[in-house]
């Protein structure tokens, strides 16, 4: 079944392309993200990138209509760290392009927030206040990074604070900036980055650092848009949810994600009213009749996803020493 026809935003959005990417741990998160478009009327097309996704997650996706997967090889930087990339990927065919992480969902039609007022700026939230990473160390190493690598670099930063990353839109005409960011992303991370890196480094927030040592320092770079709208600032009713932290809501419910889990649950209902998934495939968190359960577990949810995280590593280590060894 195609659903792309159940959406209305078609008309006004139809020059944005709304960009999401995920390995398999991402892929219920991915398929939410690009529901809560088509449940809120928004038909614009979507770009996901998938690695190693299941046949079945593949097609569940595709079946919200509109959507371009693009397989992603497995790699040991994290997939967040492919952003730029995908952003300036072909398979983007609009003139405004928007990423939106794939843990979170758009709430209410947000269709106002895929483009932006001038195309010379880059829609974006600031920091207020500026993180404590914020220091003049980084900011240091950021210059100099990018002075190395694009061949110059603002004397001082555009802006007082960093920036953070899971939503952004651009105007397509900055492609050769998306691939600055690619290029500086690849030149000063580790092959192995994970989403952050160790606190006190330069690039604690990975890609994200990244961007923002480019937005301060690349005198090339596109203005940060003054007004940052899509986090509900301009429109409560009209916003973009980031859950941010582990546990994501397809495994636990935190404390933080929890304030939407209505939303989540009407986009689980959504897709099993439209025959996109049936309600017994459905993550157990995503049934609104064991929210009690899950509501009582929230407090400890960090801590005990921190222990599966952590007993996941050691089987992974044992396992590479014992192949190792053969």
């Amino acid at each position: 079944m195609n659903v792309l026809e159940s959406g209305t935003g078609a008309a006004a959005g139809a020059n944005s392309t709304v960009v999401t990417a995920g390995d398999a741990a991402f892929a219920w998160g991915a398929l939410t993200l690009v529901a809560s478009m088509r449940r809120n009327g928004m038909a614009q097309r979507a770009v996901v990138g998938a690695v190693q996704w299941p046949r079945r997650m593949r097609d569940r996706v595709s079946a919200l209509g509109g959507v371009t997967l693009l397989d992603l090889p497995a790699d040991r930087r994290c997939v967040t760290c492919q952003k730029p990339m995908l952003m300036a990927h072909d398979a983007v065919e609009t003139d405004w392009v928007c990423w939106a992480d794939s843990d979170g969902v758009f709430v209410g039609d947000c269709t106002e927030w895929l483009s932006n007022e001038s195309d010379g700026e880059i829609a974006v939230r600031k920091y207020d206040p500026p993180p404590e990473d914020f220091t003049p160390a980084t900011l240091a190493t950021w210059r100099r990074d990018v002075e190395r690598f694009c061949g110059r670099a603002n004397p001082e930063p555009r802006y007082a604070t960093r920036v953070n990353a899971p939503f952004i839109v651009v105007h397509r005409k900055w492609r050769p900036f998306l691939e600055r960011w690619r290029r500086q992303i690849e030149c000063v991370l580790p092959s192995d980055v994970a989403i952050v890196m160790g606190r006190g480094t330069p690039y604690f927030q990975t890609d994200e650092s990244v961007l923002g040592s480019l937005l301060l320092f690349d005198p090339d770079a596109p203005k940060v848009a003054d007004d940052y709208r899509a986090n509900g600032s301009a429109d409560r009713t009209r916003y973009f949810a980031h859950f941010a932290y582990n546990p994501k809501p397809w495994q636990m419910w935190n404390g933080w994600a929890a304030r939407w889990r209505g939303e989540v649950f009407a986009n689980a209902d959504w897709l099993v009213e439209n025959g996109i998934v049936r309600r017994a495939e459905l993550p157990l968190t995503y049934r609104r009749d064991l929210w009690p359960l899950w509501r009582a577990a929230a407090p400890a949810a960090p801590w005990v996803w921190r222990a599966v995280k952590a007993r996941r590593r050691l089987a992974a280590a044992i396992r590479r020493r014992v192949s190792g060894k053969r």
